[in-house]
């Protein structure tokens, strides 16, 4: 993975910034599962990620499998996914499929194009929504 990291500590927030070249689902599930390492290292249970990545458009296999993997690696935080790359119409829509599949599968989570609406969304989990998570 060559996937770039930036971490940055607030009060109850991880904010994460990735760069680099995005290569296929599993540069996703590598990024889900360092973010929620930092998180728990770090004892924060909102997360804002900022992506920045490049590369070929995710397709909807990929999708799917990276909508489970930030179920999975997400649960007991709650996400808010911000893209800072060109969307367009196709990748927007393939972004809504991920969204969907993790919620689904149980994601406290949102992607969102704006940051501000990012930290809006963030801020209004309520905390009794991760009394029940014991990490």
């Amino acid at each position: 993975m060559d996937i770039h990291f930036e971490f940055e500590l607030e009060e109850q927030l991880l904010v994460v910034t990735t760069s680099g070249p995005w290569h296929s689902h599993e540069d996703s599930v590598a990024m889900c599962n360092t973010i929620r390492e930092v998180a728990h290292r770090h004892h924060r249970d909102r997360v804002l990620w900022l992506d920045d990545t490049v590369g070929r458009p995710i397709t909807v296999l990929e999708s799917h499998i990276s909508g489970e993997a930030a179920a999975d690696a997400f649960r007991c935080l709650a996400v808010v996914y911000v893209p800072r790359y060109e969307l367009t119409p196709e990748l927007r829509q393939r972004l809504d499929f991920l969204e969907t599949v993790a919620k689904n599968r149980g994601l406290r989570g949102q992607v969102c194009l704006e940051e501000e609406a990012a930290r809006e969304w963030l801020s209004a989990v309520p905390s009794s929504y991760f009394a029940m998570c014991d990490w």
